[in-house]
């Protein structure tokens, strides 16, 4: 790597700032940076196609994969591994889906048998989620419903009594002496917030008075001496202490924001010696800039924000004279740098089944045309989940970025509330604080990684005499898909293969079967790496910090004016188990021609060319009446044919004379054929075959097109629209088109979207569908 060039300014208090550009020397840089050293390189977004379902929908996604420092796009991962899981933390889903150019388009279906209630999508890739207990995992809620219109979700009922108070010094710590701004944050039990007023007190006498601004959230200032005691008494009588007040230190304050500049002050203890002092910014372990000065009492730092070329959350940490980081303060910087996505329909007002036109214009913050890759849904507002307040916004520049659950995290990002970036500074005061402790363990990144993009295994031979045997001998797999497709993969010395992602696209469908293509003398057996147990494992350690919202006060507007129900195109997935007469499961193509195979051993029933079963109730036979057999007693297999489940056939129990010369016919029967039942395990093994996840499989949005739209079938479509990549033109403009369904009611239009090199956006639009 390079030596890293940086802007660093040399300051003290006594003079204005020298600019002046120095080469920082890589060891330093990384000395300094090694805390991101160990954090994952790949960012995950969900975006869904509605925020509420119903069972036996499709629920539809689009992943972003986005470097976790650029938020450009990114081709690191090959693989998804997708996990719904409800709210008694089980697993109801998980699939693998292929990564395209930092994107995947999938779905999930909803099955039947779901509990209404709130579910987690949980995404993973191999550089985004790590074999620590670091990182947060990428997740999105979505609400299961049997039927929308009794959904009776409500906020949690949370008693006053339960209140959380908690102070947080500016920078870190309290010095006696030094001037200090201590935010502080009230909630419940629940994470929400709560409004407080109160007043700290110094040897029992009122020093300042203070109240809640935003969600619980406020500031008050005082000068701390080790010599007084305070405590803080709030309104309702409940009184807490601050943390310890030290007698020296260094204090870093952020004193004036403006769109040029960020202003800092570094004060310390009054009569310690002069040190020169180091700022560091960087935002998403990027460093942007340095400022060096000489600190005596105080020192003033300007820190241009030219220097910082993405928005979201900038990290300053205070390092003092021996290079020990002392104190830090979170800024958020350039909220105006994203994607500014207009989206409106061509009317506000469409009869039933019209044609609806969404016209889109993306820019940056300055007004230029951008190239876009978009996501639109357009679904029944009534689908809208208003205790799921995300969007690309929120998830990748704050939930992504610090600990612990916001509440309501879009508050920061509409540009309608003119407070939003003071609220944003409380938030960071609290939320991203913390006491300083720097992470002296440098832990490369790939130490960490354990998923694979591949199918991973190993083949081996338990008989010490047969594995000597098949040395030498060619190692080759065959791969199969659930069409019966195959393909081939070479296995090493050792017995290891790699079933690579090229071949699971080729075979996507859902699972692939390995089946090692040495004879079965040498009982050769497959060791296939399977990662969900080890995520699952994983998960469970590390904390879900996802955004929450108290609906109490939210209106959820349901204008129906037909029952809402479930989509009439929804299509039941191959791997989906139904049941029938005989309880026989449904499977895929590869597994029925598998189980119509074992139908055909030899000793199991068949049909003769007559259309009689033979050998299915012990003693019954007509393969010696000709009456019935006029080509009896013995049947080639090559033209035995397999019974059909379910269907009625004629059997006879002969009775033998003269040494079976001739017989009479002691009973007759017509019965219904009734299979034997293979579970899939007892396939696989009579096959000596091994099963692993492939690629789920891929299928298309519906959309009725002008000759489906004239048909007389109740159209119930609640999603009018879900469109994962809509591409922008060199203007930023894109148009696009879709048929209205028979419900009449409101709808909303959501798009999100990146523009591949970092910014990000998102927008949404409205209209009516009614009745005319």
């Amino acid at each position: 790597m390079k030596n890293i060039l940086l802007t660093i300014f040399l300051l003290t208090y006594t003079c204005l700032p020298c600019f002046c550009q120095q080469t920082v020397d890589e060891a330093w840089v990384a000395s300094i940076n090694k805390e991101y050293a160990a954090f994952p390189s790949e960012l995950i977004y969900l975006q869904t196609s509605k925020g509420i379902y119903e069972t036996g929908e499709d629920l539809w996604f689009k992943a972003y994969q986005l470097s976790s420092q650029s938020f450009a796009f990114s081709n690191q991962s090959q693989t998804l591994y997708l996990q719904m899981i409800n709210n008694k933390d089980s697993i109801v889903w998980q699939e693998k889906y292929p990564v395209e150019n930092g994107m995947v388009f999938g779905h999930v279906y909803v099955s039947e048998k779901l509990a209404d209630g709130d579910y987690f999508l949980e995404a993973y890739t191999r550089h985004s989620f790590h074999n620590d207990t670091t990182g947060i995992i990428s997740s999105r809620k979505v609400r299961i419903v049997k039927n929308i219109a009794h959904d009776n979700q409500q906020s949690e009922d949370v008693g006053k009594d339960s209140l959380r108070f908690d102070v947080f010094p500016e920078g870190g710590n309290l010095i006696s002496g030094l001037p200090s701004r201590v935010a502080f944050k009230a909630t419940n039990d629940k994470g929400y917030p709560v409004e407080v007023k109160g007043t700290l007190y110094q040897d029992d006498i009122p020093v300042t008075l203070f109240e809640s601004s935003h969600d619980g959230m406020g500031v008050f200032f005082f000068t701390p001496d080790t010599e007084k005691k305070y405590w803080i008494e709030l309104e309702d009588g409940t009184c807490y202490s601050l943390p310890e007040i030290y007698p020296q230190g260094m204090t870093l304050s952020l004193s004036k924001q403006d769109k040029k500049n960020l202003e800092f002050y570094i004060s310390q203890t009054e009569g310690s010696p002069a040190q020169e002092v180091c700022l560091v910014g960087q935002v998403r372990g990027m460093i942007c800039c340095v400022a060096k000065g000489v600190l005596k009492d105080r020192l003033k730092i300007k820190m241009p924000l030219s220097e910082f070329f993405y928005q979201g959350i900038a990290e300053f940490t205070l390092f003092n004279g021996d290079m020990q980081p002392v104190a830090e303060r979170l800024v958020y910087v350039h909220p105006e740098k994203k994607l500014q996505i207009n989206i409106e329909p061509d009317k506000k007002t469409y009869a039933l089944r019209e044609k609806a036109t969404l016209k889109i214009k993306v820019t940056d913050g300055n007004g230029v045309p951008v190239k876009t890759n978009l996501g639109l849904s357009v679904f029944d507002k009534a689908y809208i989940n208003p205790a799921d307040p995300v969007n690309i916004l929120t998830h990748c520049y704050l939930s992504s970025q610090i600990r612990g659950k916001i509440h309501n995290p879009l508050y920061y990002f509409d540009e309608k509330n003119k407070d939003r970036m003071q609220a944003m500074d409380l938030l960071l005061l609290t939320q991203g604080w913390r006491r300083y402790v720097w992470n002296i363990e440098y832990a490369p990144d790939n130490e960490n990684l354990f998923l694979s993009d591949e199918i991973i295994g190993i083949q081996s031979i338990n008989s010490k005499k047969k594995r000597k045997e098949a040395q030498g001998t060619e190692q080759l797999i065959q791969i199969s898909g659930a069409e019966g497709n195959s393909l081939y993969v070479w296995a090493d010395s050792t017995g290891s293969f790699i079933v690579g992602t090229d071949i699971l696209k080729e075979l996507r469908g859902g699972y692939v079967y390995l089946k090692p293509m040495l004879s079965n003398e040498h009982k050769p057996q497959l060791e296939i790496e399977d990662y969900f147990p080890q995520i699952d494992s994983l998960r469970k350690k590390k904390q879900r910090y996802y955004p929450t919202m108290d609906i109490s006060q939210s209106v959820k507007e349901q204008i129906l004016d037909m029952p809402v129900v479930s989509n009439d195109s929804t299509i039941l997935l191959d791997e989906v188990v139904v049941t029938r007469k005989a309880s026989r499961p449904f499977r895929d193509k590869f597994m029925g021609r598998l189980d119509s195979l074992a139908q055909m051993d030899v000793g199991m029933p068949w049909v003769c060319p007559e259309g009689h079963l033979e050998n299915y109730k012990d003693g019954y036979t007509v393969h010696h009446d000709p009456r019935y057999c006029p080509n009896a007693n013995i049947v080639p297999f090559e033209k035995r044919s397999k019974p059909v489940e379910g269907k009625t056939y004629r059997i006879i129990k002969p009775k033998y004379f003269d040494g079976g010369k001739w017989f009479i016919v002691e009973d007759e029967q017509y019965v219904v054929y009734h299979g034997p039942i293979y579970s899939e395990e007892e396939l696989l093994r009579r096959n000596n075959l091994w099963r692993a996840k492939g690629y789920y499989v891929a299928r298309e949005f519906y959309q009725p097109d002008e000759i489906d739209i004239q048909l007389s079938t109740p159209d119930a479509r609640n999603t009018l629209l879900w469109q994962p990549s809509v591409i922008t033109d060199e203007k930023g403009e894109a148009e696009v088109s879709f048929y209205c369904s028979d419900i009449n009611t409101g709808f909303t239009g959501v798009v999100e979207g990146v523009d591949g090199a970092g910014l990000l956006g998102s927008g949404t639009c409205e209209f009516r569908v009614i009745r005319k």
